[in-house]
């Protein structure tokens, strides 16, 4: 018997969500006739994989009118969700910073970054000392 060859995952994506914009563009007027959803924004953002920025963009060279106070909401939004998640992350750094741990893999990456606590803290830990810095 000979050697069994393995499958090769041949499924690609959906064929709108692998278009270029020019692509996109010209498949989107037909689309624009058949959508009878309420958000034309965000059902153009699912239907071809995009951004809600780049549908944005191509729904006006479309001449869809979307209304300026809603994208600037999305701007202010997307903004506050930003700084929630850097806050976030900040708050989860500190607080493994008070238990010893640092955010770097090895010694390397904490020297190049410039911080030397990280660093000693990880070569205590590596030579067996429990005093951290």
């Amino acid at each position: 018997m000979g050697r069994r060859r393995k499958k090769k995952n041949t499924a690609l994506a959906p064929r709108c969500k692998r278009m270029k914009r020019s692509a996109r563009l010209q498949s989107a007027v037909s689309w624009l006739k058949q959508f009878s959803g309420k958000n034309v924004l965000r059902g153009y953002c699912r239907h071809y994989g995009v951004d809600w920025r780049c549908a944005a963009i191509e729904l006006k060279q479309l001449g869809v009118q979307l209304p300026s106070d809603y994208l600037q909401q999305r701007e202010l939004t997307e903004q506050n969700l930003a700084t929630k998640r850097k806050q976030r992350r900040q708050a989860q750094v500190s607080e493994f910073a008070s238990q010893g741990w640092n955010e770097f893999e090895a010694p390397l990456d904490a020297y190049l970054e410039g911080d030397y606590a990280a660093l000693y803290a990880m070569e205590c830990q590596r030579n067996g000392h429990e005093d951290t810095y």
